[in-house]
């Protein structure tokens, strides 16, 4: 069979790391049907090398690049438009003009939109049956793990620590989402209690800040190298957040902090990461001590870490 008539496949997702790990089951599972074909994955340019990681497809080409502002009505067609490929896009299902554009130069074309708010399922099977892909937690698991790769900056990065290491981020997409800074800190003394030494991890969705004294800050890495360094964590604690979900993808153990989202359509399903939801009202600017005492966060964590040493395989995910 000749280059030129090898079947192409395009899939476009505009979302951001949360969105992208949410829907990487679903996106692996389109493969399988273009046995053959050449498939192209168009992610923003922040998530690029970590598309190109989790291996979703042969090569990723950045909704960023001058070319793709083709959607939007430029005349520089991208390349991963030629060639009629099969599109499946999760831009434009609700732009008539763009839907057009895109129909006009692919063999077929098939739109659907990124998960948001609440909803009947968790956000991960929402995306896998969309596509007419198995949607069952189990599946989802598998199909959402990354590999971390080899990271000198994780290496730099853990050669001034003694472990056990526990890995906190303290940001969120939003601020409603972000248990309070004492916590946090509360959390850390708690560990360093032990022995262990603590990372604070800077998130790309929130401004830089310090939230752990002297912990050395992850901060501005490119998310393989990211993902590097939580998979060699003992330990994570973070909010709801695109960073959670790149813990469990790695495999890490760990609680994730959830208030005004409910744990049940949007948390992380790889790893050993337990939800933990706030009690009561939170605040607009964040959760609060009295929503989620520290007691009731570090009684979760001790339990996750007993479950975690009892079973050291994760063999789907976390039974707490």
């Amino acid at each position: 069979m000749c280059a030129e008539s090898i079947e192409s496949v395009a899939l476009v997702f505009p979302g951001a790391l949360g969105d992208f790990l949410l829907a990487m089951p679903a996106l692996r599972a389109l493969r399988p049907s273009h046995t053959g074909a050449r498939v192209t994955i168009v992610v923003s340019q922040p998530l690029v090398g970590l598309a190109a990681l989790a291996a979703v497809a042969d090569e990723v080409a950045s909704l960023d690049a001058s070319a793709s502002a083709w959607l939007f009505g430029a005349s520089e067609q991208p390349r991963w438009l030629v060639g009629r490929p099969t599109v499946y896009s999760w831009l434009g299902a609700t732009d008539a003009e763009m839907r057009a554009r895109i129909g006009a130069v692919a063999r077929g074309a098939s739109f659907f939109t990124v998960e948001r708010g609440d909803g009947p399922r968790h956000a991960a099977a929402a995306y896998a049956r969309a596509v007419g892909a198995p949607a069952s937690l189990a599946t989802l698991r598998q199909r959402g793990r990354i590999e971390p790769p080899q990271s000198a900056a994780a290496d730099r990065l853990y050669a001034t620590l003694i472990p056990p290491v526990l890995a906190m981020h303290a940001g969120a997409g939003a601020p409603a989402k972000q248990w309070a800074v004492e916590g946090y800190r509360q959390v850390a003394g708690w560990w360093r209690a032990t022995g262990g030494a603590v990372i604070e991890v800077s998130g790309p969705a929130e401004a830089r800040r310090r939230v752990i004294p002297d912990a050395p800050v992850a901060c501005d890495l490119a998310l393989p190298d990211l993902a590097a360094v939580l998979a060699r964590a003992a330990f994570y604690v973070g909010n709801d957040s695109g960073v959670s979900h790149l813990a469990g993808a790695v495999g890490a153990t760990g609680v994730v902090l959830f208030g005004p989202t409910r744990p049940g359509r949007w948390r992380p399903l790889g790893g050993r990461l337990a939800p933990l939801e706030a009690a009561g009202a939170h605040r607009a600017t964040g959760i609060s001590l009295a929503a989620l005492p520290p007691t009731r966060v570090l009684a979760v964590c001790r339990r996750v870490m007993r479950a975690a040493a009892r079973a050291p395989v994760d063999k789907g995910g976390p039974r707490y």
